[in-house]
């Protein structure tokens, strides 16, 4: 059976208890958050700034919607509405008119998160989106290892180098093309970032009988990163659209890999879940 609580601000998760055990990051050691809503934009940008119709915002990594208020649309016990409308200080950051709708629904042992992003504007619309949930490790890190659904012979890793993503793919970690083990080396350099995968879903096991933990579906995503902090008692998966700016960028907003164009009055949906075991 599963419960979640969820905090206005930001619409982000603080808890999921999966047979009265809790599975979410707590918040406070290592890392402040615990399921941040990435929009309208994931990881960093230069210096946090872009251009957008040849003018210079400033966002911040990750986006704003994390830090805003947002309305209670539906709150029962399987299901959670909340939504953020544009406003005079979204508009500031970015020039957009939009409503960004973020639902949790419960089905037994799955919690899926459903992102709709509407444009509410009359011009064309640019965004990233991405979700970040941390969800808590009962054990070291190392005790642990993921599995991709199928093999990914054509896989694409991706590193940071300073701030910001390298132009030049990363090291293939992946063991018999589909297992990533963790080491007390893995998040040195900050995540495991991948792209051009056939998978839908990675599943969390432990190592020493390879008893499943967790299994992430995020079939709507191209990118999918692993974060956490050395020894940290958590481990974050990251569906993205798109990603931090690269060591060479344009600077220019739309130009960006994985940017959605939304077209006036229409809307975007996308959703990731999770299966607890």
């Amino acid at each position: 059976m599963l419960k979640i609580k969820v905090n206005n601000l930001g619409a982000e998760l603080t808890s999921i208890e999966f047979n009265g055990k809790e599975k979410l990051h707590n918040g406070k050691t290592f890392w402040d958050r615990q399921a941040p809503i990435l929009f309208p934009t994931v990881g960093r940008l230069r210096d946090n700034k872009t251009i957008i119709e040849e003018k210079e915002y400033e966002i911040p990594q990750h986006g704003f919607a994390k830090d805003m208020n947002f309305e209670t649309i539906e709150k029962n016990d399987i299901k959670e509405i909340y939504k953020l409308k544009s406003n005079k200080e979204t508009l500031k950051k970015y020039p957009f008119e939009f409503i960004l709708n973020v639902e949790y629904e419960i089905l037994e042992d799955t919690l899926k998160t459903k992102i709709k992003v509407v444009n509410t504007d009359e011009k064309k619309m640019f965004f990233g989106l991405g979700g970040h949930p941390g969800f808590k490790l009962d054990m070291p890190q190392e005790e642990y290892y993921f599995e991709l659904e199928t093999e990914e012979p054509e896989v694409e890793f991706m590193e940071v180098e300073g701030n910001y993503i390298s132009n030049k793919p990363a090291k293939n970690i992946l063991k018999e093309n589909k297992i990533i083990e963790i080491t007390k080396e893995s998040f040195l350099n900050d995540a495991i970032m991948m792209k051009k995968l056939k998978s839908n879903k990675i599943t969390l096991k432990q190592k020493k009988d390879s008893k499943p933990i967790l299994e992430f579906n995020f079939k709507d995503f191209p990118i999918l990163a692993i974060w956490s902090l050395p020894n940290a008692p958590y481990i974050c998966l990251e569906p993205w659209l798109n990603y931090a700016d690269r060591v060479k960028e344009t600077g220019y907003f739309k130009d960006k890999e994985g940017i959605i164009i939304l077209n006036p009055k229409e809307e975007f949906n996308c959703e990731f879940s999770v299966k607890f075991f």
